[in-house]
């Protein structure tokens, strides 16, 4: 498989190109910090109640849902002459500088229309918002497929765990952006805060993309497909290689795929295959990647929880603040002051997960990915569950920046896994051969389509926390339950982990001695029965 990948990109992709592809990951988790830090200001400030903002941030993770499995669907066969993954990205990267301004001058454009009300500024914010938030989680999918189409045999875990100290880095960016009072550094000429912090934010996220999409050169889908058939020519039945395109063909009687007089394929009703292989894809789903789904969805919840309720349990339960107090009371600036060193603690996380993932890889070859699953989930859902009855600052921003443990292993090792299933549960090479190889199971199944499922984990965390931990919350009338749900969630994960299935790569001494030994076998029959 891999070696398809190498015909299709040219041959062997050096160092400095993967770094370049890596850059989109930086341009996305850039665009998310500023997100992060201004998007609940900017609708406060329109005047929407505070119980309805978190209602804001579930526009995306319910389009994600129903649309995300059909891009990766999507992209495994696209045929677009710039490539398989690439028009994708393409398109998410305006969609992510379309948000980002639409969110920044919402309220301008709002109150062009009408100046007599912010019906229209709340609009227009809230879709930019809903463009931004859909974009960013969205750009994952083709981002994460054209790194594993790259990566070399055995190096996926490698790879992401690439990706993800990049995403840390544009982490940090975004966070040292919206921390930069640039009206003081340039003065206020034209546009205030917001503005400027968004306007540069979109330059540099269409830098990161133009360079990522530059960094390895696509083939297109119909060229690979014609060097396949060429290969094969005088067989009478040709066994697509692509996984995508052999699942539809297996198990969907609407899509049919053929050849016509001059040699080429052709595909019939290819957008009811794209719906049907999805259906396909979750309703037959093996286990040990049902295993990863379901530990990602609740790893999920227990992060996002933690980024959207970690300075607010600071800023009250940490400095005894009240948001609602009247501006420039003392309740109210300890509230402000809690938020603020709470940031700290966010930009700790981030620089911690970016180190914690630049170690993650030697530290797996000691212990297996399953080993570091168990570790981290479990010290940092301890941490996080005794948060809410120590609420020491030291101890409150230590846990905060050992999250980026959790950043680390979310951000990588499920998607490095779901490589590594590929890889190997579909090989017929005794060299790359392991105990699952061949598995039916698999071997109709596409990486795009997988990542998107294992991407859409993220959404059942932003759905929950939008329509279930806020509730807890204001029913428990404390923070502490926030804390208690981050450190619960953590926790279920680390004994779920016990359960994920770690394939062996490489085929043992005793494996190859055997498979030696039947080849020769194999040989004396074949020259007795010649002679």
């Amino acid at each position: 498989m891999k070696a398809d990948d190498d015909q299709q990109h040219g041959g062997r992709v050096r160092p400095y190109q993967i770094i370049m592809l890596c850059c989109a990951y930086t341009g996305t988790e850039l665009a998310y910090g500023v997100q992060a830090a201004y998007v609940t200001p900017i609708l406060a400030g329109l005047g929407i109640p505070l119980r309805y903002l978190t209602l804001a941030w579930a526009i995306s993770p319910i389009l994600g849902l129903l649309t995300q499995p059909v891009i990766g669907s999507w992209s495994d066969s696209c045929t677009c002459p710039w490539g398989r993954r690439r028009p994708f990205m393409v398109a998410m990267a305006i969609g992510i500088l379309i948000g980002l301004l639409a969110t920044a001058f919402g309220k301008d454009l709002g109150l062009l229309v009408s100046s007599n009300s912010l019906s229209f500024a709340i609009a227009f914010t809230l879709i930019g918002n809903g463009i931004l938030d859909y974009s960013l989680d969205s750009s994952g999918v083709p981002c994460r497929a054209y790194l594993f189409d790259v990566t070399p045999q055995n190096q996926e875990h490698k790879f992401q765990r690439l990706a993800a100290i990049f995403a840390s880095v544009g982490a940090i960016a975004g966070y040292l952006i919206c921390g930069i009072e640039w009206n003081f550094a340039f003065g206020q000429v034209i546009f205030d805060q917001a503005h400027s912090v968004f306007i540069l934010t979109a330059v540099l996220v269409c830098l990161f993309y133009i360079v990522s999409l530059f960094s390895v050169k696509e083939v297109p889908f119909i060229q690979t497909q014609q060097h396949r058939l060429d290969a094969a020519t005088g067989s009478k039945e040709i066994q697509l290689q692509d996984t995508s395109q052999h699942a539809q063909s297996q198990h969907s009687n609407d899509i049919v795929i053929h050849e016509d007089q001059t040699g080429r394929e052709i595909q019939a009703n290819p957008s009811r295959s794209h719906i049907k292989a999805v259906f396909y894809a979750v309703t037959k789903m093996p286990r040990e990647f049902a295993i990863l789904c379901l530990l990602d969805s609740i790893a999920w919840i227990g992060y996002v929880c933690f980024s959207v309720f970690y300075t607010d349990f600071v800023g009250i339960e940490v400095f005894k603040g009240n948001p609602t107090a009247p501006l420039n009371s003392t309740d109210y600036l300890l509230y402000q002051r809690g938020v603020k060193i709470g940031s700290w603690g966010l930009l700790g996380q981030s620089a911690f997960g970016g180190a914690f993932a630049l170690c993650l890889e030697r530290i797996c070859r000691v212990t297996g990915s399953r080993l570091i699953m168990i570790g981290g989930f479990s010290l940092v859902g301890l941490l996080l569950f005794i948060m809410a009855f120590v609420k020491v600052l030291p101890f409150v921003i230590a846990a905060g920046t050992l999250t980026g443990i959790v950043f680390a292993i979310i951000y990588s090792i499920p998607f490095g896994l779901v490589g590594q299933y590929h890889a190997a549960f579909k090989v017929n090479d005794i060299t790359t051969r392991t105990l699952y190889a061949d598995d039916p199971r698999w071997s109709t199944r596409g990486f795009g389509i997988d990542s998107a499922i294992l991407n859409s984990c993220m959404y059942a965390g932003q759905l929950t926390v939008s329509f279930c931990v806020g509730a807890i919350v204001e029913a428990s009338g404390t923070r502490d339950a926030a804390a208690m749900t981050m450190g619960g969630c953590l926790l279920t994960c680390a004994f779920l982990s016990i359960f994920v299935v770690e394939p062996q790569t490489k085929p043992s001494q005793v494996e190859l001695n055997d498979f030696t030994a039947n080849e020769n076998r194999n040989n004396d029959c074949t020259t007795v029965g010649v002679v």
